[in-house]
């Protein structure tokens, strides 16, 4: 016949209980990690959008900065075509331009001479340029833009195109300062939004504009920044491409978009500061943590709820002083064991011969020794293989299921002979000895349970008055 176990462990939490714990631990995990995925998602898509915000304004810009280079180019390559201008005459020059520099937006204006004389007209001054490099870059080329200078008052750039005579042959260049402080006010006519800045580098990394113009004048380079990072900017001159990412400038992280810049190998940089973008990121990390520590002290309380319940009812469930089943938790298993008629169920009834005169003779503490020895011994032989309880007193009890009579009958043999040699282990003054009833409700049957009890009881009595009757 197959045995059927029955277990002498406690289960102090009702499944509803468990179910309940373990929904409270999944939510808040779950919590945790919505609220991770939900700040970087937000990050993420704020990052994004600032980048794309950058990239269509740089477009804005560049086209602006271009659209503004080629006018100066188109009104420079428009005063060439007089007269005045190719033939070279001086005074006509002067009485064309002169007075006219502002009004066609240009710091001032001079004419350079194939001779390599620099006529300056605004400050009626001639100078021999033969020997430097700008006189033979502009005179190489049809068009030419110098990088930055500081020209004494102002830092400027220049733009040139050339000046030919009546048969094409190249005479000289009108060249036009442009201050660019101009160029950096156009830039700031288009502002940055939270707080952030633009400006254009050269391929040395120089600045060519900036708000601060002091860092042009000083002849600055962003790659010599202390605590920077702006490889980056460097990349999108070495793939002569636009780049976004991440620079560092000073120890302060920025978001940036790098724009190239091709027909003058520049670079517009729009930077906007991590953390001003992640600003009210705050506020949502406030209640974050609000809300996470609401629930863990939610899940602590239940938990130490639990707990609490968990320890009142192990006080119901196990017997304190001998540690097997109290009898609350004996009749929790036999109500368990009622409806289901399937197994047969064996109650043997035990009782602890002589043990008002143990107590009556050595003392209670020393009742309590052999009541422990007792069920120490019980739950050796039967914990593993039914369930074991202490009904009160001397009394205990044990529920087995699918044994013969037979077999029930060899375990209590070997449960006396188990008892003596614990007496002996434990220095007992007497051995201790039980007397026991057997009862059982074969598989099937519509006896009560109670009523099976109630005979193996009886039977435990009949057998300790033979037990006394025989002493």
């Amino acid at each position: 016949m197959r045995r059927k176990k029955i277990s002498n462990k406690i289960s102090y939490v009702k499944p509803i209980d468990a179910i309940m714990l373990f929904a409270v631990f999944c939510m808040f995990i779950f919590l945790i990690i919505s609220v991770n995925i939900g700040t970087t998602k937000y990050k993420k898509n704020q990052v994004q959008m600032i980048q794309n915000s950058m990239e269509v304004l740089a477009s804005n810009q560049k086209v602006q900065f271009e659209q503004y280079i080629d006018n100066k180019v188109s009104l420079l390559q428009g005063l060439v075509k007089f007269p005045e201008i190719y033939e070279m005459d001086m005074e006509a020059q002067k009485t064309l331009i002169k007075g006219h520099s502002s009004a066609l937006g240009f710091h001032h204006l001079f004419i350079m001479q194939d001779n390599g004389n620099g006529y300056y007209i605004e400050e009626d001054i001639c100078r021999n340029q033969k020997d430097e490099p700008f006189f033979r870059d502009v005179m190489d080329n049809d068009v030419f833009i110098t990088e930055p200078f500081y020209g004494g008052n102002a830092t400027t750039m220049t733009i040139s195109v050339s000046i030919l005579d009546e048969d094409g042959k190249k005479v000289g260049a009108l060249c036009g300062a442009i201050e660019l402080k101009t160029i950096e006010q156009m830039f700031r006519e288009n502002e940055m939004f939270l707080n952030g800045k633009n400006y254009l580098i050269n391929r040395e990394g120089n600045y060519v504009t900036a708000k601060d113009m002091q860092r042009v004048y000083k002849k600055e380079k962003i790659y010599d920044e202390e605590n920077s990072e702006v490889s980056l900017i460097k990349k999108a001159f070495d793939n002569n491409a636009d780049q976004k990412g991440v620079i560092t400038q000073n120890g302060i992280e920025y978001q940036a978009n790098v724009t190239y810049l091709p027909e003058y190998d520049w670079v517009i940089v729009q930077c906007i500061q991590t953390e001003e973008i992640f600003k009210d990121l705050k506020y949502i990390d406030t209640w974050r943590y609000v809300a996470l520590s609401i629930v863990m002290i939610i899940i602590l309380c239940v938990i130490r709820i639990t707990l609490y319940w968990n320890q009142s009812n192990k006080k119901m469930n196990i017997d304190t002083l001998t540690g097997c089943g109290s009898r609350v938790a004996m009749q929790n298993v036999l109500d368990r064991l009622a409806s289901i008629k399937k197994y047969n169920v064996s109650i043997i009834y035990f009782d602890l011969n002589d043990f008002k005169q143990i107590n009556d003779s050595y003392g209670h503490d020393y009742g309590d020794k052999v009541l422990c020895a007792f069920s120490d011994v019980l739950m050796e032989l039967f914990g593993r293989i039914g369930y074991v309880g202490r009904i009160g007193g001397d009394e205990f009890m044990v529920i087995l299921l699918n044994f013969e009579e037979k077999e029930i009958m060899e375990l209590c043999e070997k449960l006396e002979k188990q008892l003596q040699e614990r007496s002996k282990e434990l220095n007992l003054k007497d051995a201790i000895s039980t007397s026991y009833g057997i009862a059982m409700r074969q598989k099937g049957s519509s006896e009560k349970l109670h009523d099976i009890v109630n005979k193996a009881d009886e039977r435990m009595y009949r057998y300790k008055e033979q037990y006394k009757t025989q002493k």
